[in-house]
């Protein structure tokens, strides 16, 4: 009887959903794909739907990040994927991870996937989608913002200018006893809703006390650089030239760190597009095998960053002034492994992530102190995003595809500077 009654209460949430779904789309049309405020189950149930089974009140607690990205995702992407992916739905750890992390498909990339699988050029169409952040669920300033107010650096459409200068003086001065949980969650932090950062996560003068001081020297390789997603390119990026892409800021990147006098290796395998097939479906598998290869061939890397830039709303330009150049800003991303409905996720542990934590909590605190404005809030996710690897593990998302490949190239000065001063034992 218990049983009959959940499936014809299924079958009623089912109907609801569809009639919802139906009236949002007859109201908005495709402008409901940027809504923000809309809720994620729907586009969970969709899906659902699509696949012939679901079980909706497994979903209902973990999917109410915002339905934009998530029914974008499926619209864009062929049917036939999502079925060719069935099977590795077993668990609600794994929905979710697939909905975060499967097929989430820039609109504005410069490469788009064709529903025949082919890459076409974004440049040739006429109309542009509503890009979508490859880190989480977003609002309107590209991030997943929680219930207090924005902080003043990630406003619609601001261009903000703190004339910041790269400075000599090295010290982290700042006071740990105001670095209290609240004011840490309500200053430097955006949360997903799907896991919570706890006061123990992120105890100030606890991550503050681990050394993050470079231990080897640079006669052999000590910093290990690359790129998940390879094919991310900004406003001018020029088709089929990986300089002008992400990759290319890497570059930049690696010559700064070089100059500071440590040893870097930059990997420039493009993981998610391979064999001459974008998907970025197995971006992480891919990335996570070489930089495994790497490591073992050189275990005197310390310091494994993932450079990315982000994905945000069409209006939203995410630059500052550095130096009187125009200096796309940056966000450092953490992923600490833990669901709120089931919670620590077992099979993408993490020994390393306090390391973590202190590692970009401390970047954050050095670049609010030597170029207020240049970062945005440190974003938390809960999967791992392979920063499991080495201690001192980053993703860090350097601007946004609304911004030139100059801006976030200039980026690269400041950021070279913090990991410095990190890195030097500050």
């Amino acid at each position: 009887m218990a049983k009959r009654n959940n499936n014809f209460n299924n079958i009623i949430i089912t109907v609801i959903i569809y009639t919802l779904i139906i009236y949002l789309l007859f109201l908005s049309g495709k402008d409901i794909l940027s809504n923000s405020t809309c809720n994620k189950t729907i586009g969970v149930v969709i899906k659902n739907i699509v696949y012939g089974d679901f079980n909706i009140s497994d979903e209902l607690d973990i999917c109410n990040d915002g339905m934009a990205k998530m029914t974008a995702d499926m619209i864009q992407t062929p049917v036939s994927k999502y079925k060719r992916e069935k099977a590795t739905l077993k668990t609600k750890e794994n929905m979710v991870f697939f909905l975060d992390n499967k097929y989430e498909l820039d609109m504005k990339e410069e490469n788009t996937i064709k529903d025949n699988g082919e890459i076409e050029n974004a440049d040739s169409s006429e109309e542009q989608k509503q890009p979508l952040d490859n880190t989480g669920a977003q609002n309107e300033n590209g991030e997943q913002m929680d219930d207090s107010k924005a902080s003043e650096d990630n406003k619609v459409g601001d261009k903000i200018q703190t004339g910041a200068q790269i400075s000599n003086p090295r010290k982290l001065d700042v006071d740990i006893s105001k670095l209290t949980y609240d004011f840490l969650m309500k200053n430097y932090y955006t949360v997903v809703s799907a896991t919570t950062l706890r006061p123990d996560d992120i105890d100030a003068g606890k991550l503050l006390g681990i050394d993050m001081k470079m231990k080897t020297g640079n006669d052999k390789p000590q910093i290990l650089i690359y790129h998940t997603h390879g094919q991310e390119g900004f406003t001018d990026t020029v088709p089929n030239d990986p300089s002008t892409r992400i990759i290319g800021v890497g570059d930049y990147l690696v010559e700064l760190l070089r100059n500071h006098g440590y040893n870097v290796i930059h990997i420039t395998d493009s993981f998610d597009y391979v064999d001459g097939v974008f998907d970025r479906s197995k971006a992480y598998d891919y990335a996570y095998n070489k930089i495994a290869q790497v490591l073992a061939e050189n275990p005197s890397i310390e310091v494994v960053i993932d450079l990315h830039r982000d994905g945000v709303g069409e209006n939203t330009h995410l630059v500052t002034e550095v130096n009187g150049k125009p200096t796309a800003q940056i966000m450092f991303f953490n992923g600490i492994s833990r669901l709120n409905s089931v919670g620590e996720i077992g099979y993408l542990y993490n020994p390393y992530r306090t390391e973590n934590l202190a590692m970009s909590l401390r970047m954050k605190l050095l670049a609010e102190q030597y170029y207020k404005g240049f970062t945005r809030r440190n974003y938390i996710q809960a999967y791992q995003y392979n920063l499991h690897m080495r201690p001192k593990s980053m993703l860090i998302e350097a601007g946004a595809q609304t911004n030139s490949f100059e801006e976030v190239k200039n980026a690269m000065e400041p950021l070279a500077d913090l990991l410095d001063k990190c890195l030097s034992g500050e």
